[in-house]
């Protein structure tokens, strides 16, 4: 609806009225303060407004959206009845309104909110304006998905027998009643795992030898999946990799779900993008498979499903990690001042971490925005001793200016993110002996081990340098691919036993007991020249 109402109200903002008419000036001054209500989203003010505006005594080229406004507005409140009333009037006294169509969609609103299903799908599948596509598209899903009495959705099938959204629903809610036990009696017996990628890419070009694009991370991911899967294969675990290419598209995603094949999947990777992601969602929960997002920190997506999981720990999950850290070190003094840069991500860690140590009882002497400017910092920082100063920055020339910022004061400890250095800029006499902490989760130890492995086998395989997203699908695939063939469906029980976490991984690996949010946060530090795991 919200692209049908912006259309409707830039023309009725931008009318270009004459004088013609007696009062009409006056007219539309009270017709644009109703239109200020209702933008305001007071929409009771805004209902009462246009009711005294749609009125017989009136008779200009405004009085047709005053009806249709107070329509709209009565919606809004759930006055259904006043709401048709008003339409029903404007039909009456405008038969030939050039906004019809509109008014067939709001007609079409009413019915849905009154559960009339049957009747909105009739004025619905009426409307032929290309323009409303998208918001019919949209008014009738979210509404048939309300419909969960199998009867009903199936009654209205057969009056509407076109309806694909009625086939989608009959179709989720049938595999919902009566398969679920089936499929995760097969995925326990068929003596093979399928791990779903839903990610954005072109299965057409997911070939080491295609050239380089802007999504080269999700083939990199994959590349690192299948040498995943050849380990596993060593480890008597075999596992499929099924690649879809799953955009932010509603439809794209449910024709994916709606594959049989698909319904035997154990795990689903992705998707990235909030449309697709909540229906996958949705798809989990039916049938209690575990859904992983690869790339995200945000820690609202777990609130959707209680068996979703991030690979990458959540903007709340680095603060409190590193907040423990810091309480850990011998910095001296219980006050810290924080500092953040533009980005919606370098706020919200800020303020995390800020609510971590106050509830660890220290004092917050300067909580700023700043830009990457060393004497803005500088005039920001506390004239007083500090335990340490946090910048949270996914700016990469903000950390060389806070160094320069704390030259006054060589012995305060500076804990930051790995995005705030270009590691070109570092040297011995740019850290100048000071500590320098930063929360680092795509941290890869070169001196691992299993770091070594991985690269040798990927540049032997692929004929290049693995990037940080090689090695997160090798993990992730190695990791699951364990927990789900030891654990099937009880895998919550295998995330809880401290014994799953005790084999090596070429990043820092994973910690969900009793947690969705990977707990492990590596935090480096300066040494050498280079960032290593700090102690």
């Amino acid at each position: 609806m919200k692209k049908l109402l912006l259309g409707v109200l830039l023309v009725a903002s931008s009318y270009g009225f004459s004088q013609a008419q007696n009062n009409l000036s006056e007219y539309e001054a009270q017709y644009q303060k109703a239109l200020l209500f209702y933008q305001n989203n007071d929409f009771e003010k805004a209902r009462i407004a246009f009711s005294q505006l749609s009125n017989l005594r009136f008779n200009n080229p405004i009085v047709p959206y005053s009806y249709y406004f107070q329509a709209l507005a009565a919606i809004k409140v759930g006055k259904y009845a006043e709401a048709e009333s008003s339409l029903q009037n404007l039909q009456l006294r405008y038969p030939n309104w050039e906004k019809n169509e509109e008014v067939a969609y709001l007609y079409a609103t009413i019915a849905f909110e009154n559960k009339d299903y049957a009747k909105g799908l009739q004025i619905a599948n009426a409307i032929n304006s290309d323009s409303l596509k998208n918001d019919l598209k949209d008014l009738k899903r979210n509404f048939l998905s309300e419909i969960t009495d199998p009867k009903k959705l199936t009654s209205l099938s057969e009056q509407f027998p076109e309806e694909i959204l009625l086939k989608e629903r009959i179709q989720a809610k049938s595999s919902e009643m009566s398969s679920t036990k089936d499929l995760q009696q097969y995925r326990l017996n068929k003596g093979f795992l399928n791990f779903a990628f839903l990610l954005p890419v072109n299965i057409d070009e997911l070939s080491p030898d295609h050239p380089r694009r802007s999504n080269q991370y999700v083939l990199d991911m994959y590349q690192g999946a299948k040498l995943a899967k050849a380990q596993l294969q060593k480890e008597k675990i075999n596992v499929n990799l099924q690649v879809y290419d799953i955009s932010n598209e509603g439809d794209q995603m449910l024709e994916v779900l709606n594959n049989a094949y698909f319904q035997t999947t154990d795990l689903l990777i992705g998707p990235l993008y909030a449309e697709s992601n909540k229906l996958a969602n949705a798809y989990c929960e039916s049938y209690q498979i575990p859904l992983i997002n690869p790339i995200s920190n945000n820690e609202k997506l777990l609130d959707i499903f209680d068996k979703s999981f991030l690979a990458q720990p959540s903007v709340k999950m680095q603060a409190i990690k590193a907040a423990e850290y810091v309480t850990k070190q011998a910095f001296l003094g219980r006050n810290a001042a924080i500092y953040y840069t533009s980005s919606s991500t370098d706020s919200l860690l800020a303020e995390a971490y800020k609510q971590v140590l106050v509830k660890k009882g220290y004092d917050i002497e300067a909580f700023v925005k700043v830009t990457a400017n060393s004497e803005v910092i500088a005039s920001k920082i506390p004239d007083k001793k500090l335990s340490h100063v946090f910048l949270a920055t996914s700016d990469k020339k903000a950390g060389l200016a806070m160094l320069t910022a704390l030259q006054k004061d060589l012995s305060t400890p500076l804990v930051t993110t790995a995005e705030a250095f270009q590691s070109s800029n570092l040297s011995g006499a740019t850290v100048a002996g000071r500590e320098i902490y930063c929360i680092d989760p795509e941290f890869i130890d070169n001196e691992n081990p299993e770091v070594d492995k991985f690269k040798k086998e990927y540049f032997a395989k692929y004929g290049s340098i693995p990037s940080y997203y090689s090695f997160c699908g090798y993990d992730m695939t190695l990791f699951w691919g364990r927990v789900l063939s030891k654990y099937g469906i009880n895998f919550k029980k295998g995330l809880d036993d401290l014994d799953t976490y005790k084999q090596s991984f070429s990043t820092s690996g994973y910690d969900y007991t009793q947690s969705q949010d990977n707990q492990v946060v590596p935090i480096t530090t300066f040494q050498n020249y280079k960032f290593v795991l700090a102690k």
